[in-house]
């Protein structure tokens, strides 16, 4: 028997009706519940927001019917919100529940205001997209390693404080004790994660703003949704401030709460000018290279002008004092976008925190000042 003949593809007819070749069939893509979660949040963050704090006070509801503190929402016939430091667990849960919402607040605005500044910018189409994508990012290291520190250090500090102020036996109070210990880790981890997303996000929207600006001197309207993002964020964080003050402030350590009341409005204030700060640096640059180029133009049209101890160019009088109005002109520019404007609404919004924090005394002692 011969040995069967071996034939290349290349001499194999193929026929014309032969069927295409389907491509692979790929796996479903699977999402799982946490991305589903964080999209959920990131597509409706205040309904997320209330869905979250409303979940935290049906959790704290049901600690308190387990252990045998309350009965439905009434302890001892009372709504459980007057009873104890229940109206305090109200607004730290708030305080928790914002926090989960509240880089997305912060991020989606980021990111639309830099959409907003694409015909003011300097760059192409392909740096635009790489720094917007680095926008995007959720810097989950840097939260999660600051998020976890805040939560180690600061419930092993303040959870046996607080501890005490559970009444009843060891054995009975072991549930609130546990819902305490996951309510002060929620509240300061969240809190860490917060602050750790704001300032990265702030340091790359201030390195772009600062590099990639073009700035027109006499028309900055272009980089006016600056002034409304930085609105924007102080609006978030005047409403953080304002949901830890029931639970920070303390009647008979006045100046005490004043001091941590002025460490936030110090981070606070920080996190918006950090939001203005490269629009400042580039207006303030913009302003300098104009008024040194004017400057040497106004000293050659002098020297034109008056040599010698002599007037010998009349013409170049009017050009010169031209020159110095439009240089003046610059000088009166506002160095930050919206300009003093954008920090008057900043400090009204320092109303609502104060208000929260020492509304209660002020209105205690007005009661009793007026009282007959």
């Amino acid at each position: 028997m011969s040995e069967p003949e071996i034939r290349s593809s290349q001499d194999v007819a193929v026929p014309d009706d032969a069927p295409d070749a389907l491509p692979p069939v790929l796996p479903p893509e699977r999402e799982g519940a946490i991305d589903r979660f964080l999209t959920w949040i990131e597509e409706q963050p205040l309904f997320a927001g209330a869905a979250i704090y409303f979940a935290l006070l049906v959790i704290h509801i049901l600690v308190l019917n387990l252990a045998g503190t309350a009965s439905g929402i009434f302890i001892g016939g009372q709504f459980f919100a007057a009873v104890g430091t229940n109206a305090i667990e109200i607004f730290v849960l708030a305080f928790i529940a914002y926090n989960f919402v509240l880089p997305t607040l912060v991020g989606a605005s980021c990111v639309r205001t830099y959409d907003d500044l694409r015909p003011a910018l300097m760059i192409d189409d392909r740096t635009f997209g790489q720094t917007r994508a680095g926008l995007v990012d959720a810097f989950p290291v840097w939260r999660a390693s600051f998020g976890g520190f805040c939560a180690v250090v600061l419930t092993t500090v303040y959870g046996p404080l607080l501890q005490r102020l559970i009444p009843g036996e060891i054995g009975a109070a072991s549930l609130p004790t546990i819902w305490l210990y996951i309510r002060l880790a929620l509240t300061f981890g969240l809190l860490g994660s917060s602050i750790a997303y704001v300032a990265m996000l702030h340091h790359r929207f201030r390195a772009a703003t600062g590099t990639q600006l073009r700035i027109e001197l006499f028309d900055l309207a272009p980089v006016q949704p600056i002034a409304h993002y930085a609105r924007h964020v102080a609006l978030c964080l005047a409403v953080l401030l304002a949901l830890a003050g029931p639970a920070v402030s303390q009647s008979d350590a006045v100046y005490a709460s004043a001091a941590i009341l002025a460490v936030g409005a110090v981070l606070a204030s920080g996190a918006v000018i950090g939001a203005m700060w490269g629009a400042h640096r580039s207006i303030r640059a913009a302003k300098k290279a104009a008024t040194g180029e004017l400057q040497l133009y106004a000293r050659e049209l002098w020297r034109r002008a008056y040599a010698g101890g002599h007037l010998r160019e009349a013409v170049s009088i009017p050009a010169l004092s031209a020159m110095l109005n439009v240089r003046n002109e610059i000088v009166r520019v506002a160095d930050w976008p919206g300009g003093l404007a954008v920090f008057a609404r900043v400090a009204m919004l320092a109303i609502i925190p104060i208000l929260t924090w020492f509304g209660g005394q002020l209105l205690s002692q007005l009661s009793a000042a007026f009282a007959p």
